[in-house]
C-alpha cells in the first residue's frame, strides 16, 4: 500500500535543451504525479547549472544534478572534481562494467545510471560491494521497460531482476527513475511502483528506491541547519 506520509523523488529528469519539455512544466507534471522533488541532470556535454534557480516550495524541491559521461575510466575521477561542488546530485552514465567500478570506487558519486548494456547487468559481486561500501545508488531506470520494444524490454527486465538480487545482497543503495525526456515519460507513484513488479522488486523495495534512498542522498548533499559533519548531526 502506497504511504502518503512520505517524500518521493525521480532523481534524473533529462528538461530542455536535452529533453523537450521546459523544467517549468516537469515541475508542475512532477507534482501532480505525487512526487516531493525532482533532480534535472544535464549529460555534462550539455551541461547547465540551475543550482539555487528553483527555491524550495513548501513540500517540493528541485535538486540540480549532472549525469557524468566518459569514454575512459580514467577520466572519471577529473570529471567528478569539475562538478561536485556545482550541483546536488552527481550521476555517472554507466554501461562499461570499468566505468561502472570507478563510479562505485568514489564515495563522491550519488548514483550509478544505467549501469547495464544490452549484453550485461553491468554489475557483479565485486561493483555490488563497492556500490554498498561507497554508498553509490544503483539506478533503476524505468524508462528502458516504457520506451523499450520487444527483445530490448525483455533484456531490460532481466538485467534488473540480476542487479535487484546483487543490491539486496549486498545492501546497496539503489533509486528508481524514469529518466523522462518529456513530460509523458514521466509516471505517477503507483504506476512506478507497479512497474517494478514486472522485475520482482516487491511494493516495499519499491518505495525504499523512490523514497527512502533518494531522502538520504539528498540528506547528505543538503545538510540542515543541525549539520556539523558527515554523521554527525545537531537534533533540536
Amino acid at each position: 500500500m502506497l504511504k502518503n506520509d512520505l517524500r518521493y523523488y525521480d532523481l534524473n529528469v533529462h528538461a530542455y535543451p536535452e529533453g523537450a519539455t521546459t523544467i517549468s512544466r516537469f515541475i508542475n507534471a512532477a507534482k501532480n504525479s505525487g512526487y516531493s522533488g525532482i533532480c534535472i541532470s544535464y549529460h555534462s556535454d550539455l551541461f547547465q547549472n540551475i543550482k539555487d534557480s528553483y527555491p524550495a516550495e513548501e513540500g517540493f524541491t528541485v535538486l540540480s544534478g549532472v549525469e557524468i559521461s566518459v569514454h575512459k575510466a580514467n577520466e572519471l575521477r577529473r570529471q567528478v572534481d569539475r562538478y561536485r561542488n556545482k550541483v546536488d546530485v552527481v550521476l555517472v552514465h554507466g554501461g562499461d562494467e570499468a566505468i561502472n567500478r570507478a563510479a562505485c570506487e568514489d564515495s563522491r558519486v550519488d548514483i550509478l545510471s544505467h549501469p547495464h548494456t544490452g549484453k550485461t547487468s553491468g554489475i557483479n559481486h565485486v561493483i555490488a560491494k563497492l556500490a554498498a561500501d561507497k554508498y553509490v545508488a544503483v539506478e533503476f531506470d524505468l524508462s528502458y521497460i516504457l520506451c523499450g520494444k520487444g527483445g530490448s524490454r525483455v533484456k531490460a527486465l532481466s538485467n534488473y531482476r540480476t542487479n535487484l538480487g546483487l543490491v539486496k545482497k549486498y545492501g546497496a543503495p539503489y533509486v528508481i527513475t524514469s529518466s523522462p525526456r518529456s513530460l509523458y515519460d514521466m509516471r505517477d507513484i503507483r504506476s512506478m511502483i507497479s512497474l517494478c513488479t514486472l522485475f520482482d522488486m516487491s511494493e516495499e523495495d519499491a518505495i525504499k528506491g523512490l523514497s527512502y534512498y533518494p531522502s538520504e542522498i539528498l540528506k547528505r548533499n543538503l545538510p540542515g541547519t543541525g549539520y556539523i559533519m558527515e554523521g554527525v548531526e545537531l537534533v533540536q
